[in-house]
């Protein structure tokens, strides 16, 4: 029967049968853990709305791109006067994964595991549970994000961030070609969470706040004679080697955020499509110990290459007025392949990504992928003048001092059916350092 009504609604859409007006009723198949509800919400439609033939590649996109559902069809028939019954056939991806997760860095070699849920109890919703020990960075994260409340518009994510982490702080840029050098290493612990409440203006048209509350202490400060053993404490402001200053204040950090963000990407099965553009106005409230404002603001666009490859563009501007320490803007590793771990900080920031992907081979389901990337950045201090904050001399690099760039290659490993990238390995070089890094995760690597 089902074989019989696709057939049907193939012919009409063939023969140019003139557009329903209205949906009257739809079907969902197939699915098995997501609800039907669910299916709708993310396909957009409902009963009552005005109908196109053209909606049959649209609705198969959302549901395709929401990475629930391994298999999609979508089809619809006419029915009754002036009506079409859309049909929607899922089968469901496996939706869970529990595995351990290692990588190596520039300056951070670590492992942990995880949990990742990305269809809780069949709504879409999303939980990650994670936990890592690593030489730079020890942390545990979880998140709970629930993209509708009780099938509204209104959507919410919970979410704690909580981290130990070894500080590695290096000298401003003093020209185009310098490879900065460590200077002060200090130990920070983080306490955070937060919560944001949001609202689906329209397709993909959303806004919404969050508000989020922190601890910030400094557990050691020192001179990094490990990295760089020719520092001395004129390198820090300092004159006493045994008194070197933390890089800021500890206490509460209590901040709110409001975030204005327009979404039409898509996902047709690893390749990515449309745009993302997001603009965000964060600032301290209540009795926060910090006293800082930013405006941050992000554009992704995607098209697909010749079907199967892909390009990808990423930018994003941050500015901030009197940022503590820990809320610094940071280049260098993953946000710039071919250099350090958080070898350049500031209050502005301006980051470009360019990635273009190509199929290697797939076996049994296991889809290799191969890039080439190219990385550039801005990053400095527009202001030094913050007394929450203790700089680093000339922190203020000016000129083509702190721009730098990177080019690369890498892989990327894709299970189809879990949609979670189990490896990548990047070989990133940095044009002005002159110097090639390494970057490998394994596990639960995005």
């Amino acid at each position: 029967m089902r074989r019989t009504l696709f057939v049907l609604g193939m012919l009409a859409l063939a023969a140019g049968h003139a557009a329903a007006d209205t949906i009257q009723e739809i079907v969902v198949e197939d699915n098995e853990k997501t609800t039907s509800d669910t299916v709708e919400l993310i396909a957009k439609v409902e009963v009552g709305d005005e109908w196109t033939p053209e909606l049959v590649d649209l609705i198969k996109t959302r549901l395709v791109s929401s990475g629930l559902f391994k298999d999609v069809e979508v089809f619809y028939e006419p029915v009754g006067t002036g009506g079409v019954r859309v049909h929607m056939l899922v089968r469901d991806k496996h939706s869970w994964v529990i595995a351990p997760a290692f990588y190596t860095q520039p300056t951070n070699v670590g492992g942990g595991i995880g949990f990742g849920e990305n269809n809780l109890f069949g709504l879409n919703q999303k939980l990650l549970i994670y936990a890592q020990i690593a030489t730079g960075d020890s942390y545990f994260v979880g998140a709970w994000v629930i993209p509708s409340i009780l099938g509204t518009r209104f959507y919410a994510q919970v979410d704690t961030y909580d981290i130990h982490s070894r500080n590695i702080e290096y000298a401003a840029p003093t020209s185009y070609l310098s490879n900065p050098v460590a200077v002060r290493r200090s130990y920070v612990d983080y306490y955070n969470t937060g919560l944001r409440l949001g609202y689906d203006i329209y397709h993909g048209l959303k806004l919404d706040t969050r508000l989020r509350a922190a601890h910030v202490s400094y557990s050691h400060v020192e001179l990094d004679t490990q990295d760089n053993p020719m520092v001395t404490p004129q390198d820090v402001g300092a004159t006493d080697p045994m008194n070197i200053k933390a890089p800021g204040i500890s206490g509460w950090d209590i901040s709110n955020e409001i975030t204005l963000t327009m979404d039409h990407r898509a996902n047709w099965y690893g390749i990515a499509s449309g745009q993302k553009l997001s603009l965000t106005f964060e600032h301290t409230i209540l009795n926060s110990d910090f006293h800082y404002y930013e405006f941050n603001g992000s554009f992704y666009k995607a098209w697909p290459v010749l079907e199967t490859h892909n390009f990808v563009a990423k930018a994003r501007v941050d500015i901030g007025h009197h940022m503590p320490f820990q809320q610094e803007y940071l280049t260098g590793g993953t946000s710039m392949r071919g250099w350090l771990n958080n070898q350049f900080r500031g209050d502005t920031r301006a980051l470009v990504n360019l990635e273009y992907s190509v199929p290697l081979f797939e076996i049994e389901g296991l889809q290799f992928r191969g890039i080439g990337f190219l990385d550039s950045a801005y990053t400095t201090f527009l202001t030094d003048d913050n007394p929450e904050r203790n700089y680093l001399p000339n922190a203020k690099a000016r000129g083509l001092a702190p721009f730098k760039n990177s080019v690369g290659v890498g892989t990327r490993l894709f299970l189809r059916q879990i949609v979670l990238p189990l490896l990548g390995l990047d070989f990133g070089y940095g044009l002005e350092a002159r110097d090639l890094q390494i970057y490998l995760a394994i596990g639960l690597t995005d």
